[in-house]
C-alpha cells in the first residue's frame, strides 16, 4: 500500500508523474468555499469514482498547466481543514461516496496537502450541478447517457480487469483475471498483442508484422485418469476443456509468456481486449517498463 507522506509527493515532482486516469493535481486555489469552487470539487472526485478510482492531490501546482507537477503549493489548514474538505465531497455528490478517504499531509506550521483517494464505485455519482462525470483526457468530462447506464450495471455484470507479475528475474510474465465485480464471470475472452521482437515463443498467431496476437479464455482441463508408469513417471489423461467461472474477487491464470530481447525499453508496449459475458469489451495497454512499478 502506498504510503503518502512528504516522500511521496516530492518523488512525484522530482520524477516528472504526469497526470493519468487515476491521478490528477490541484493547486491550494482549487479549494474554496465559493459555489463555484465546491461545484467543481464535486466533479473532481465523483469523475474518480464514475471511472477507475484515483487520488486527486490537493496542494501541488501544474507546470504550465502541462499536466506535470511543478512544485508544493500548501493549503491553509486553518481555512480548509480535513473536516471541511470531507463535508463537501460528502454533502456534494449523490448518492453519497462511501469510498473515499484524505490524507493529509503536513508541509510546515498550518501549511497542508490533502490526497484524496478514491475507489471505482457500483454506481453513478452525481456533481453538485446535477450531471455526471467521468475522467477522460486529463479532466472532468460530462457523460453521455449511455455512459451512465452503463455505470449503474456494474452490478450486473462481472468486471474484468487484469494483474501482471514477474518470475525467473524478469524473464517470464504471468497474466491474470480478476474478477472486481459483485456477479460471477461466466465467459472470459482475452486477447493479447505483443511484440514479436521481446517474444521467445515463435508459435503465437501473427497480428501483423511486429505483433503476436495471443488468444486467452478462462478454460480448463479435468484431469479424468492417472497411469504410473515405469521409474516413477505419470501419465494423466485429461478431459475436454471446459469454463471454469471466476467468481467475485477471485483472479484466473490466464497465460505466461517467456520475455527476451529487453523487453523493458520505453517502446515495447502490451495491448489487449477483455470480452466477458454481456458486458461491453475493454480495450487496454500498458509499456512493460510501466509493469515494473506495479
Amino acid at each position: 500500500m502506498t504510503e503518502y507522506n512528504l516522500e511521496y509527493l516530492q518523488s512525484l515532482i522530482e520524477n516528472k508523474v504526469e497526470e493519468s486516469l487515476n491521478l490528477e493535481y490541484k493547486s491550494s486555489g482549487a479549494l474554496g468555499k465559493q459555489n463555484n469552487k465546491t461545484t467543481e470539487i464535486s466533479k473532481d472526485v465523483s469523475s474518480l469514482a464514475n471511472s477507475d478510482g484515483g487520488i486527486i492531490i490537493y496542494g501541488i501546482a501544474e507546470d504550465n498547466n502541462n499536466h506535470l507537477p511543478k512544485e508544493i503549493d500548501p493549503i491553509d489548514r486553518k481555512q480548509f481543514s480535513n473536516e471541511w474538505l470531507e463535508q463537501i465531497i460528502q454533502s456534494k455528490i449523490r448518492p453519497r461516496l462511501n469510498d473515499f478517504k484524505i490524507y493529509p499531509i503536513d508541509i510546515e506550521l498550518n501549511k497542508v496537502v490533502y490526497v484524496v483517494k478514491v475507489g471505482k464505485s457500483n454506481t453513478a455519482h452525481q456533481a453538485d450541478d446535477k450531471r455526471y462525470y467521468k475522467r477522460f483526457n486529463f479532466q472532468s468530462t460530462a457523460m453521455y447517457d449511455y455512459e451512465v447506464r452503463d455505470i449503474l450495471n456494474r452490478t450486473k455484470n462481472p468486471e474484468i480487469s487484469l494483474d501482471f507479475k514477474f518470475k525467473n528475474q524478469h524473464k517470464e510474465i504471468i497474466i491474470y483475471a480478476i474478477n472486481s465485480g459483485s456477479v460471477y464471470a461466466k465467459y472470459v475472452n482475452v486477447k493479447f498483442r505483443i511484440p514479436k521482437k521481446i517474444c521467445e515463443e515463435q508459435y503465437y498467431n501473427s497480428y501483423n508484422n511486429e505483433f503476436f496476437q495471443i488468444n486467452t479464455d478462462n478454460t480448463i482441463r479435468d484431469v479424468l485418469d492417472v497411469q504410473i508408469l515405469g521409474m516413477g513417471n505419470i501419465s494423466e489423461k485429461y478431459g475436454p476443456s471446459r469454463y471454469e467461472p471466476i467468481l467475485p474477487r477471485q483472479r484466473f491464470k490466464l497465460t505466461e509468456i517467456k520475455l527476451t530481447n529487453y523487453p523493458f525499453d520505453y517502446e515495447n508496449i502490451l495491448e489487449w481486449e477483455i470480452f466477458c459475458d454481456n458486458s461491453q469489451p475493454i480495450a487496454g495497454k500498458i509499456r512493460f517498463a510501466e509493469l515494473l512499478n506495479k
